[in-house]
């Protein structure tokens, strides 16, 4: 430790034998700087405080009927976009600046110069904000102030109606495309509907009480049908019977027709010896003879004697025969069209689930269009209910509390700070220039010292005597030392008051602008 303090005793011993340097530093830099800090233009600063106002007596009334924003999102929104560059380009035409830029590189420092100095911040309460710029021109700063503030309220006016007027315009496009879907869905539905009238839900039941009552009818006209051939088989066997009798009965009695029978047997037999049963003349010849046997059965039975069987009951059962056969027909018939009726209901029955899955999807479709196209004809008057609030009665008020004024003191720059901070660095040069001095040649101050940089023992020290003149040479140069410090400190003190005092400051500027 003491080791290192007796280091630190030589350097300071160093630096004291080498003061001159510091002195010379000294008084090089701290009046130059000085006289830059003194020549600094003022700088002056304008402020404005605003407050955006976002409550609003007609929101509680409108919930639900309006568009709903929440201003404090627009009002933070505007002030992170009040420095966009459209705005700059605004503030700078408002207050001429964009006429004192000769080139686009000026055009371009001009609006950099305001991104940097117009600050924007908050004020410690909610939505109120003070708009802040420093310049070396009173009035400019001030109108700088004033167009920013402008723009600032500007800005929130006519976003907002922009954007409800782009709302607007987006639902009436939306509207006019939804109308038009609307429209298409209805007419397919409606056509849907017309060429499947008889399968629309509701008529399901309809169809299986039909079809039940279709398929009770088609059993009860086949059973009567059944019925009907039995008592038609009946019928014709008892008139086969009463033929058969009538025949035995009238078999020995000649009629016109058994010689033509004769012929025809005869033919038939020689037609058999020359060709099959399947040759067209046999087949004919055959038929020829039935017919004939039927006229002579009929002949024989109309010249039956009286007493025997009445041919009576024998045209009674042709009478039978035939109301059974045309019974049988017309039952064929009905049970005809019962079968094509149930075919047609159960083919329209298995096409019904079809049917009712694609109406649906039209109705699934034609609902969701129509939803959506009341929900955007809603959104619409909302619009329309916002546009008119809007045009009444703004959502944010703004109120200026503190208007911009041309500042009449200066802000800046802090000149007693600033010259403090010369002094201390051109002493603090001086110091550093001295310390190099010192390193770079030293100069042994001590025994210690002595020893360090020769390594020889040191026995002692003589003192120098006044016959010498050293003491007086060192006390000279130490009064000379503290006499040009106490010029600089002088000096500073001057530049100190001269600049704590505002009105010898700007005559000294002008009169240095005059020179």
């Amino acid at each position: 430790m003491q080791e290192q303090l007796d280091i630190l005793i030589q350097y300071a011993r160093g630096v004291w034998l080498k003061r001159r340097y510091a002195i010379i530093a000294a008084w090089v830099i701290c009046p130059l700087g000085w006289l830059f800090v003194t020549m600094m233009p003022n700088q002056y600063t304008a402020n404005a405080r605003v407050y955006a106002d976002t409550r609003s007596i007609l929101q509680p009334l409108l919930r639900g009927l309006t568009i709903e924003t929440d201003p404090s999102q627009e009002v933070a929104l505007m002030v992170k976009t009040l420095l966009s560059r459209s705005n700059l380009e605004t503030i700078a035409r408002d207050t001429d600046a964009d006429i004192r830029a000769t080139n686009n590189d000026e055009y371009e420092e001009i609006l950099e110069d305001l991104k940097s100095n117009i600050k924007i911040r908050s004020a410690g309460r909610e939505n109120l904000f003070t708009i802040s710029y420093s310049g070396d021109d009173p009035r400019y700063v001030r109108d700088v102030v004033q167009s920013a503030l402008n723009v600032f309220v500007e800005n929130a006016l006519g976003e907002k109606r922009q954007d409800t007027d782009q709302a607007s315009q987006f639902i009436a496009k939306q509207i006019e495309d939804y109308e038009t879907r609307l429209l298409k869905a209805e007419t397919g539905l409606a056509l849907f509907k017309q060429q499947n009238a008889g399968y629309m839900p509701g008529s399901e039941q309809n169809y299986y009480n039909r079809l039940e009552q279709l398929e009770s009818e088609l059993e009860a006209t086949q059973l009567k049908l059944r019925e009907v051939k039995t008592q038609l088989v009946t019928a014709r066997s008892q008139l086969s019977s009463e033929r058969s009798l009538a025949s035995k009965n009238y078999t020995g009695i000649r009629t016109e027709y058994d010689e033509r029978l004769e012929a025809l047997e005869t033919r038939l037999d020689a037609l058999l010896f020359r060709f099959t049963e399947k040759h067209p003349d046999v087949k004919e010849t055959r038929r020829q003879i039935a017919d004939l046997k039927d006229l002579k059965s009929a002949s024989q039975q109309t010249a039956s004697v009286a007493g025997g069987r009445g041919d009576n009951l024998f045209n009674d059962l042709k009478l039978i025969i035939r109301q059974l056969e045309n019974e049988e027909a017309s039952l064929k018939v009905r049970a005809s069209s019962f079968s094509e009726k149930v075919v047609f209901l159960r083919e329209r029955l298995a096409k019904l689930p079809q049917v009712e899955a694609k109406l649906t999807n039209l109705m699934r479709s034609y609902d969701i269009t129509k939803n959506k196209y009341e929900e955007l004809l809603s959104r619409r008057e909302s619009a329309l209910i916002s546009q008119s609030v809007g045009a009444a009665s703004d959502d944010i008020k703004f109120r200026v509390i503190d208007p911009p004024r041309v500042p009449t003191e200066p802000s800046g720059p802090v000149r007693p700070l600033l010259l403090s901070m010369v002094l201390i660095v051109g002493l603090g040069a001086g110091t550093g220039m001295s310390f190099l001095s010192s390193q770079v040649s030293p100069v042994v101050t001590s025994a210690n010292q002595l020893y360090q940089v020769t390594n020889l023992p040191v026995f002692g020290a003589v003192s120098a005597t006044e016959q010498s003149g050293l003491t007086k040479t060192n006390k000279r140069k130490v009064f000379i030392f503290g006499a040009v410090l106490v010029g600089l400190i002088t000096i500073f003190i001057g530049f100190m008051l001269m600049n704590l005092i505002p009105s010898v400051h700007g005559r000294i500027l002008s009169l240095m602008e005059l020179l």
